[in-house]
């Protein structure tokens, strides 16, 4: 059976997804806003209102929901990306309903009192400073934030501190009224349930939503090269780097995937075999490609002792240009396996599938079957994959590095990777 696609009378998106030999059900609602729709004074407003949407409604306690949901067996969680917002249960299938119940209400009647609003910002700020000692974060919050500038996608999704503490529950309640509109709203089921008793009860529970347009998407950010050094004294040097790549929708998105699994992706990939085997120069190296609605990226990542990390930088460019002179169809064909068998494993999930169907939604506003993702993996060419390589190397390169190390060399390194 396939995934329906139902919209409400005000806009509300509903899948349902049905897998009827399973005992269980996953059900999920997500809002098309993430730490990319924050104004300035803003900043981490999206994950701490996810945080703050179990703290308690107008008829349950935060003990509560934990007890309700938990009484059953089930489990709630929440997850904020630069995107998007999503609130999700784990149940049995009889459970379906009462989940939504209480989806709804965290949702709907959030009691956002100050008192437990103080004591969550402080939760938040500890889980701050818990990435701020963890390098191989830390090192990616820096990059993103050389890449994109003074765009919102360059700010960290759980915002500083002093922006977090800044927030009261007039903010919260603002930013809600402002980004969780009907048409940004996406309610999602898969398991074992059917459109025939979930579709009354996302109207029962969302149906009565006013209606309001979608909001206009934040215009597209200007990528930026440089480097940006943390020259913490740390055992292990981390270092990223990335290339300007491509919108989740445009045309070579499937490639650019294609090529950064096959340059540093499983085991067989050129890095992992240069860097680590070969070599061994690091535990941890790879490549990445990341799509998001109007931009993307291209790069890698090694972690390795600082008096290493110019030489892994040095071979990281040589592969990544020995890849742009000439990637082999068997490389390709073997990241082409690992992405389709990952595919076709997070289609046995639940959880999985409707958080892909969110975002299938957000980005290409319909379901994409699996028959038409596996298709355009397979239509990409060496070409293809040859085009994302010179397109990368030939644009700016941004560089972050946490840790001791000659930061002046990986610059230099770096600033002869692009390709005229």
């Amino acid at each position: 059976m396939s995934a329906s696609l139902h919209t409400l009378s005000n806009g509300v998106r509903v899948v349902v997804d049905p897998m009827p030999s399973l005992e269980t059900a996953a059900l999920g609602v997500w809002a098309h806003a993430g730490s990319v729709d924050e104004r300035e004074d803003e900043h981490g407003i999206a994950h701490l209102l996810e945080h703050m949407a179990f703290k308690g409604t107008a008829t349950r306690t935060a003990r509560a929901i934990a007890e309700e949901i938990e009484a059953v067996g089930g489990h709630l969680n929440a997850a904020t990306s630069h995107q998007r917002t999503g609130y999700y249960a784990r149940i049995l299938k009889d459970d379906v309903a009462l989940a939504l119940d209480i989806i709804a209400d965290i949702l709907f009647a959030p009691r956002f009192d100050a008192g437990e609003l103080a004591k969550e910002q402080e939760v938040v700020v500890q889980e701050i400073g818990e990435a701020a000692d963890t390098p191989d974060d830390v090192v990616f919050d820096m990059l993103m934030a050389r890449a994109w500038g003074d765009h919102p996608l360059a700010r960290p999704i759980l915002g500083t501190p002093r922006s977090v503490r800044a927030q009261d529950p007039q903010s919260l309640r603002g930013f809600m009224e402002r980004c969780y509109r009907p048409a940004d709203l996406v309610v999602a089921v898969a398991g074992n349930a059917d459109a025939e008793a979930f579709l009354p009860l996302a109207e029962r529970y969302f149906g009565a939503l006013e209606p309001a347009p979608a909001r206009a998407r934040p215009a597209a950010p200007v990528f930026h090269s440089g480097l940006s050094h943390d020259p913490r004294p740390i055992e292990q040097t981390h270092l990223a780097f990335a290339f300007p790549g491509y919108a989740a929708t445009h045309e070579l998105a499937f490639a650019a995937r294609l090529y950064a699994d096959a340059l540093g992706g499983g085991m067989s990939s050129r890095l992992f075999q240069s860097i680590r085997e070969e070599r061994g120069l690091a535990y941890s190296v790879y490549a990445f490609a990341d799509a998001y609605e109007r931009c993307g990226l291209v790069g890698a990542y090694a972690g390795a002792a600082s008096d290493q990390i110019g030489e892994i930088a040095r071979l990281l460019r040589r592969d990544m240009e020995a890849a742009a002179d000439g990637m082999t169809r068997a490389e390709i064909d073997r990241a082409r396996a690992l992405l389709r068998a990952s595919l076709m494993m997070g289609l046995e999930n639940p959880a999985s599938r409707i958080d892909s169907a969110a975002g299938q939604l957000f980005i290409w506003g319909r379901l994409l079957a699996p028959e038409e993702i596996i298709a355009r993996l397979d239509a990409v060419s060496p070409d293809d994959v040859r085009r994302c390589a010179e397109h990368a190397l030939s644009g700016p390169c941004a560089v972050a590095m946490v840790g001791p190390g000659d930061a002046a060399s990986l610059s230099a390194v770096f600033a002869q990777a692009a390709r005229g």
